[in-house]
């Protein structure tokens, strides 16, 4: 179905299941394919995304913008606010202000491409994630206009760790009642039959 005759024929979901356990959600047999999608709000829903860590319903997405969520890149987190957002429905990521285990590394990242510079070069370098370790990230930096400096450096865990908790507590201020960063539930919400 095109995304204007999704627009009209399904649901805009409005968080009615923040906070439900994804298993009882499945028992109650809700349909995600009865709303639109969350993130891109234009094609029909198929799926519903949960915290893998959490257990908790986030809400119905279609299976490209499922498949893209699941890849955790920087450029998805920056893409829209909604993102964010949509990650932060599930209320424990947003009672201890964290992002699923794979956007640790994302923003690790973006901190990076923000922050670190080569003495001899004032480029922005790009950042490339080389591997997560128990100890915590290595990234490759390159700079676009001289390939040959390139260098790695590693953000450890505990540090990645921060980065998150700054990045959501920023995303939190920065959210508007009904603008897309999730507030708490209401008494009428958390009460309502689903």
């Amino acid at each position: 179905m095109c995304p204007p005759c999704s627009g009209t024929q399904f649901t805009a979901y409005t968080g009615r299941l923040r906070g439900v356990a994804y298993g009882q959600m499945r028992a109650r047999k809700l349909r995600a394919d009865d709303y639109l999608c969350r993130l891109c709000q234009s094609s029909r829903a198929s799926v519903w995304d949960h915290c893998h860590e959490h257990d908790l319903v986030r809400g119905p997405v279609c299976a490209s913008c499922n498949t893209i969520e699941g890849m955790g890149t920087p450029e998805y987190l920056l893409r829209r606010e909604e993102v964010v957002a949509h990650l932060l429905e599930c209320s424990r990521c947003r009672e201890e202000r964290t992002l699923p285990p794979r956007f640790h590394a994302a923003v690790a990242g973006l901190h990076l491409e923000a922050e670190a510079r080569d003495a001899s070069c004032p480029v922005q370098p790009a950042v490339r994630h080389r591997d997560t370790t128990t100890g915590g990230h290595v990234f490759d930096l390159y700079c676009n206009r001289h390939w040959t400096k390139k260098w790695r450096e590693e953000v450890p865990a505990t540090e990645a760790h921060e980065l998150v908790r700054a990045f959501v507590d920023q995303a939190l201020a920065a959210g508007q009642p009904g603008a897309g960063v999730p507030g708490p539930r209401t008494a009428s919400e958390t009460n309502a039959r689903t």
